[in-house]
């Protein structure tokens, strides 16, 4: 007997956007890979057999530069506040989760973000390290767009 097999993934990429507050005029732009963490991954399991309801819903920023481990439950040093998507969506096989960032949020030297089920605690899904760090400031406004890829 032939034996099938279909091996499922999750693997996901941040966009960010840095734009300057007053003339929308693109600063910088990065694309990065994320690493989706043991506990995101016990969520999604959760998820599937209706154990827990709470979809992904906020992103976060943070000033550290410690690498993704599968082991994190959280940004190493967050800045302010999470923030919620101000879009989400599904095309094919990748949800897309949109975050803006305006001219006074989280202010400080970004070196890491996060995409979470929750405005606080809850669980963490996947964690990035940007490809050099965003000095952000209320001169400037930032896009974080997150894909998670199944297949």
């Amino acid at each position: 007997m032939e034996k099938l097999s279909d091996n499922l993934k999750l693997s996901g990429k941040v966009r960010v956007i840095v734009r300057d507050a007053k003339t929308n005029g693109v600063i910088e732009q990065q694309e990065i890979k994320n690493l989706i963490v043991n506990v995101g991954k016990y969520q999604i399991c959760d998820l599937m057999i209706g154990a827990n309801t709470n979809s992904f819903t906020h992103c976060g920023v943070g000033s550290s530069n410690q690498a993704p481990s599968l082991s994190d439950t959280d940004l190493i040093s967050p800045i302010g506040s999470r923030k919620q998507y101000s879009d989400r969506f599904r095309t094919n096989n990748i949800a897309t989760f949109s975050f803006f960032f305006a001219s006074n949020d989280n202010n400080g030297i970004w070196r890491e973000c996060g995409l979470f089920n929750a405005q606080s605690g809850g669980v963490m899904l996947a964690r990035a390290l940007f490809s050099s760090e965003i000095v952000k400031d209320s001169s400037k406004t930032v896009t974080i767009e997150w894909d998670i890829q199944v297949g």
